[in-house]
């Protein structure tokens, strides 16, 4: 079901982005006679992809508000490409000489720039960082990422409120939920933060701990375990039975979470059926889960 959700998932991703590709030619001033025409409607396009990302996370249903934001990354992909591939196109080189042009405009995804509700950022613009923090520190911002303020029976993974100077712009999450993994904190901070129905459903932190000197990078680990439970935000509003898992953060050089790693205590297989007919949680073919 994962690979099949995968290449479903693409499918129509890339589909929306070909849709989003086919707006250009409605940009105003665009011409496809001149090459300079071309150029100044990229460019306008280029400056208008973060506004079409703050707009996709309006959208209700997570499923289509996912396959919003993957197209617009992979527009701004595609786009990367041809500049750094193809320079010798005409209306490239134009775009190359305007000096509205930034080499930044198409070299990071929209949804691992620094933008968004929850992501803190500076005076001058650029995210902010604490960096080399002792692991204890990282974990101590975790657990109250989790427990801290008013949302003590909810935590990030309902709110989709963390503290982002904590994690790298382009942090990779892993899960085995099909519509994962994703790249980019923006990314994954518009998909928590509308997920669930934050109302009537619950995050609970189990335990946590640390390790110096572990993880992928060797720079150290922070590893909690939890329980969720709740309704998710689909049109016909199914609620979650109570599942447990793990998350492991995988520090870098800098101490930043650079990998989220989730690993849930049900099945793949479990967990999707039941999401589409809840009922099914009841079959007795689960026990092998429990």
């Amino acid at each position: 079901t994962h690979i099949i959700t995968t290449m479903a998932n693409h499918w129509l991703s890339n589909l929306i982005t070909l849709l989003i590709l086919g707006l250009i030619s409605h940009i105003d001033g665009f011409s496809v006679q001149t090459s300079s025409g071309v150029g100044e409607a990229v460019l306008r396009l280029g400056n208008s992809l973060d506004g079409l990302y703050d707009k996709s996370s309006s959208i209700k249903c997570p499923f289509f508000r996912r396959r919003a934001a993957d197209a617009i990354d992979n527009t701004a992909i595609l786009f990367h490409f041809f500049l750094i591939r193809h320079k010798s196109l005409p209306w490239i080189s134009d775009l190359l000489a305007d000096p509205n042009y930034s080499p930044e405009l198409f070299s990071w995804c929209p949804g691992c720039k620094p933008y968004g509700r929850h992501i803190k950022r500076l005076a001058d613009g650029t995210a902010e960082k604490t960096r080399h923090l002792t692991v204890a520190d990282v974990e101590g911002r975790i657990y109250y990422d989790w427990v801290g303020g008013a949302t003590e029976s909810r935590g990030y993974y309902i709110t989709g409120k963390l503290d982002s100077t904590i994690y790298t712009d382009d942090c990779l999450f892993t899960s085995p939920d099909p519509d994962m993994p994703v790249r980019g904190l923006r990314k994954y901070l518009s998909a928590a933060a509308q997920l669930f129905d934050q109302r009537q459903s619950c995050a609970e932190l189990l335990s946590i701990c640390s390790a110096e000197g572990r993880g992928e990078m060797g720079h150290g680990i922070i590893e909690v375990t939890w329980r969720l439970s709740g309704i998710i935000n689909l049109p016909w509003h199914p609620t979650v039975e109570p599942w447990t898992g793990s998350t492991r953060y995988h520090l870098d050089n800098e101490r930043l979470i650079y990998m989220h790693e989730e690993q849930w205590d049900i099945s793949v297989w479990r967990a999707f059926i039941c999401t589409l007919y809840p009922e099914a949680r009841e079959w007795s073919i689960w026990k092998r889960d429990n």
